[in-house]
Order: structure tokens, then C-alpha cells, then sequence
């Protein structure tokens, strides 16, 4: 039996398939996948396995803990006692593309006499998990040796030295990681949520989630978002129980939670809330305990991001809204005669309205100016404009920074570390309006990062925080655009003429190895449209042709478009 075959063998051998539970909880976020839940249940060693089995075994049962009820007990079999209290399986997680593949024994060992043996599988990592689940894709995947040391023990083979972690094959990786989206208060605006995916092992998942949300804002949304739970809240319960039905799911929490204020408590309670609801097909309610007592929570009302305005183009110097598949012409006049529009957006409010005119300036067509259109930012090669819930607008500056302008016409400039030296060349703003993605070019290559955006009590913009990087294996990407509460479309090309739509998520997608995808059927995009709506991406072709994506096949929509874009 190969190596690759009796790794799947030690996963699948014995599974038992629980009931699936599936079903989209947000409407609007189409990237969402139904969770299916499968129980793998590892077998120990067999008594004299020989080496190279071992490893197989050991490494199927590993990937196997993350869904079987006895989590890495087996795992531990296949090691000596020595490597059981040194290996940590949470050290590191390792999507790899393929199973391992073992390495023959060097023709010098002999297993009957020799003591101590080593073994080598060979991978290539496309993705790491770290210890909160956050989840990172390899930009240049390459096959590594993982080394096991192996010594015998009462005549058996055991796994004596070997690195913590465990090497996740990308075809079982969504069966035993479950894709989960913390939520967490937007800053200045605590009943706006804002969504962080996870990826958390599968049978310990709903614990994982709330210690995770009771941690804080990860780094990228620091300043961003906020917590409100008391600084020592601790989860004091071993796990949490799912419920049938309408029954609340209780959450019992250390003392430090009854600090809270009443309307605190209630955001922490919907926070949770709406974590645990991610893939239950249902709304799950929760009870909050400080300790035993029960804690007095009202119901709350909280907002996810959403894209609540319809798509709209240009065609022939005039406005349409997209509604049901047609254009129909949109009721706010502007003069588009003195301009050459080469970008459009609009805001989440309806309006302002604003084009990119040649590729120097931004500017507000939907101005009751009676001189026309204002111009809002005034540079060179300007990326195309994205305009936030709060009236402002965002380009490129010179290297290394943004340009903002601001509801009052004021132009204020935002200039992260992390982009010194690049040119940034396409931004959107999350529906929200606490989350940026940015796509930036240097002479080492482009980049799609999404940081959070750090605002002053006006809601302006004053900085950014340290950014993710997204879809890192895509390459020469040109625009992004949300297209799911945690995903983003791109439009990337290769610079010969061929250029296509793929989807990436900001922290993996739901899905088989959780990597970037590309939408298979065009190669000839001009520009990319998408929102955090049931309506889909939008693309024009190299021809004009306006089409719509729909379950993977495109549709068109119209002929002879200018221009497509969502608000935001």
C-alpha cells in the first residue's frame, strides 16, 4: 500500500457520519458553505507496525482528532512517553496540498536490529493555522521534509522525536477545521459588528469561538473594533453544549462579566450570538451566567455588513441602477459632458456619486454645485474611488499613502508603515466601514492586504491598522472588491491579455483547503463590481458586455456598458 493511500486509509477506515447541519445564517453573504460535521475515529498502532506504518498511522490519527470525541488520545498512541509530553498538536497547523508522501528507508537501516530509525514525509504547505485560528495562505508553495524519530519500545515501533503541529491534507482540512466568524463591536458604533473568520477544530469549535471573542480584536482590526467584555472574563465551563430547538445555549463565564453595564452585556450576548449561529441554519439564543447566576441580558438589535443599495453603470454618459437583471434608468441628473469617466462609485447613502476622470482626478458628480461637478482628489495615475457608509471617499496618493476625501471636501492623507515604498492601485471599503482592502505594486510584486480603519470622533479616517495579507498564491492582481462578509473579488490578469475573477477569502474561504478560487468561464474582464449582496459579481468585458455571476456561470446583462459598480 503507498503512502498516500494509507494516510487516507487511517483517516477514513472505521468514520462514522454523524447528521450534517447546513444552512446560510446571513442572507447576502453567498461564499457561505453548509457545514457538514463527520466524526473520523483513528485506530491505534497495530502491534508490529513497522516503521514507515507507524508515521502513517500516527499522521492520519492526528488530522483525525480534530472531529473524533477522544481528540489526539490516539494520536498519542503512536508516540513514546517522552514525545507525548513534549509534542503540543496545537503548535502549528499545516494545510497541505496533497497527504504526506513517506520517503523509503535508506537501504542501510535494518528494523530488526537497528534501535532507533528515521522517517521522512514530504509535503507542500499551501496554508498555516495559528493558535487563535487565524488562517494565512503561502504565496510560493514548496514541498518540505517533516523528520520522525522513531525508537523501539518494549519491541514496538513509537514516534520518539518529531515537530508540534500536525500536516492537514487540503482535501480534509474543511472536514476537521470549521470555518467560524467572530464578531466584534465596531468602534464608535458597538451595535455594528464587524466579522473576523476562524478556523477552529471541529469538536471543540463553539469553546474555541467564545474564548476567542472574550480575547479581544485580533491585531488587523485593533483601533477599529472594540471589546466590551471585562479585562479577566474567563469561559469557566470545560465546553458548550449545542441545543435543540429554541433552547439558549449556556454561557458560563468567570465573575468579572457581572462588571458589565446591562447594555455592555447585551452586545456581548448577541456577539456570541451571532457566532454560534454560523452554519446552524438557525438563530442561536444564549444565557449568560456568572457562575451559577444567571445573568439578566436584553435582546438587542445588532447590524453585519451589508450592501443595501443597488448595483449601478454608465452608458452613454448616463446612469442606470441594475434591478432584476435590467438597466433602468437611474433618477439622479448628472453632467458627464466635460469628463472622461474611467472609474465609478457610490456611496452606501446613495449619494455622492463620483467618477474618476481621466486618471488625475475624483470627482463628485452628484453635487448640487451649480458649477458642476467637484472635484474631490487631484493626482497622478489615481486608483478608482471607494466611497464609505460615511460620506468619504478613498484613492491613491503618492507612494505609500492613501487620499481620503472627507464629507467636507477636505482632503486628509493616511500613510501606514506598511505601505512605504508601494503604489497602491485599487481600495475598497468594506460595507461597515471598518475594514479596507488594499492592493498595492513595488518592484518584489502586488499585494492584497486588509487592515482596519482607525477613525476619529468625526469618522474620519486618521490611520490604519497592521494589515493581513489575502489570496497571497494570486498573482498580478489589479482590483478588489468585497464580495461576502469575509470574502473579496479580484480581478487579476497576467499580463499578456488574459485576466479573470477569483474569490479569496480574508482568512480562507469556507471549502476544501481554504484557498483562493478562481470563477472559472471568462478570461477577457475589464472591470470588477461586487457587494456584500444576494446580486452577485458584476464584471464588463473587453467587448463592453456587462454579466452577472450566478452559481458559477456567467450571465449577461447588457451591451455597450461604460461602467458597474456597488456602492462602497
Amino acid at each position: 500500500m503507498t503512502a498516500v493511500a494509507a494516510l487516507v486509509c487511517a483517516v477514513t477506515l472505521g468514520a462514522c457520519a454523524q447528521i450534517p447541519t447546513s444552512g446560510p445564517v446571513r442572507v447576502g453573504d453567498a461564499s457561505v458553505d453548509p457545514q457538514v460535521d463527520i466524526a473520523l475515529l483513528p485506530q491505534g498502532p497495530a502491534l508490529g507496525a513497522e516503521p514507515r506504518g507507524i508515521v502513517s498511522g500516527f499522521l492520519g490519527a492526528a488530522v483525525a482528532a480534530t472531529t473524533s470525541p477522544k481528540e489526539y488520545q490516539t494520536a498519542r498512541e503512536f508516540l513514546t512517553e517522552d514525545a507525548v509530553e513534549t509534542w503540543d498538536p496545537e503548535g502549528s497547523v499545516r494545510v497541505v496540498r496533497e497527504p504526506p508522501l513517506l520517503e523509503p528507508l535508506e537501504s542501510s537501516v535494518d528494523i530488526k536490529d537497528d534501535e532507533t530509525v528515521e522517517v521522512a514525509a514530504r509535503a507542500t504547505t499551501i496554508a498555516t493555522l495559528d493558535t487563535t485560528g487565524a488562517y494565512t495562505e503561502v504565496g510560493n508553495p514548496r514541498e518540505l521534509s517533516y523528520r520522525f524519530t522513531l525508537t523501539k519500545v518494549g519491541g514496538e515501533w513509537r514516534i520518539s522525536g518529531l515537530d508540534n503541529g500536525v500536516l492537514v491534507p487540503a482535501n480534509l482540512f474543511a472536514n476537521q477545521f470549521r470555518a467560524t466568524r467572530l464578531y466584534f463591536p465596531a468602534e464608535g458604533a458597538i451595535k455594528s459588528f464587524v466579522p473576523d473568520l476562524r478556523w477552529f477544530p471541529r469538536q471543540s469549535w463553539r469553546r474555541d469561538a467564545v474564548q476567542e471573542l472574550l480575547a479581544g480584536p485580533p491585531e488587523w482590526l485593533q483601533g477599529a473594533t472594540r471589546s466590551l467584555v471585562p479585562e479577566g472574563t474567563q469561559l469557566v465551563s470545560p465546553s458548550i453544549q449545542d441545543t435543540d430547538g429554541d433552547e439558549p445555549v449556556s454561557i458560563r463565564l468567570s465573575d468579572q462579566i457581572s462588571t458589565a453595564a446591562a447594555a455592555e452585556r447585551s452586545v456581548i450576548a448577541a456577539q456570541i450570538s451571532a457566532t454560534l449561529s454560523e452554519g446552524a441554519g438557525r438563530t442561536v439564543s444564549v444565557d449568560l451566567f456568572s457562575g451559577t447566576n444567571r445573568l439578566s441580558v436584553d435582546e438587542t438589535d445588532v447590524d453585519l455588513p451589508a450592501t443595501i443599495v443597488q448595483a449601478m453603470t454608465l452608458q452613454d454618459d448616463q446612469l442606470y441602477r441594475v434591478e432584476d437583471g435590467r438597466l433602468v434608468e437611474h433618477d439622479v441628473p448628472v453632467d458627464l459632458s466635460a469628463l472622461d469617466p474611467t472609474a465609478l462609485a457610490l456611496s452606501p447613502a446613495t449619494t455622492p456619486i463620483v467618477v474618476r476622470d481621466g486618471t488625475d482626478q475624483i470627482v463628485n458628480v452628484s453635487s448640487d454645485d451649480e458649477d458642476g461637478p467637484v472635484t474631490l482628489i487631484a493626482g497622478t495615475d489615481l486608483a478608482a474611488p471607494s466611497v464609505d457608509k460615511f460620506g468619504n471617499t478613498w484613492s491613491s496618493g503618492d507612494t505609500g499613502e492613501l487620499q481620503v476625501s472627507t464629507k467636507t471636501v477636505e482632503v486628509v492623507e493616511v500613510e501606514p508603515e506598511w505601505l512605504s515604498g508601494r503604489k497602491v492601485i485599487s481600495v475598497s471599503v468594506s460595507p461597515e466601514g471598518s475594514r479596507i482592502a488594499v492592493v498595492s505594486q513595488a518592484p518584489t510584486g502586488t499585494q492584497v492586504q486588509v487592515a482596519g480603519i482607525v477613525r476619529n470622533d468625526q469618522d474620519v479616517p486618521v490611520s490604519l491598522a497592521s494589515p493581513i495579507a489575502v489570496a497571497a498564491p494570486v498573482g498580478r492582481v489589479e482590483e478588489a472588491r468585497w464580495s461576502g462578509l469575509t470574502t473579496l473579488a479580484l480581478l487579476a490578469s497576467d499580463g499578456e491579455g488574459t485576466s479573470g475573477v477569483w474569490t479569496a477569502g480574508v482568512g480562507g474561504l469556507p471549502g476544501a483547503g481554504g484557498q483562493s478560487k478562481q470563477l472559472p468561464g471568462l478570461t477577457d474582464v475589464e472591470q470588477l463590481a461586487a457587494g456584500v449582496t444576494d446580486q452577485g459579481i458584476m464584471v464588463i468585458t473587453k467587448d463592453g458586455d456587462l454579466e452577472h455571476e450566478e452559481t458559477g456561470v456567467w450571465q449577461p446583462l447588457a451591451e455597450d456598458v461604460d461602467l458597474v459598480a456597488y456602492p462602497g
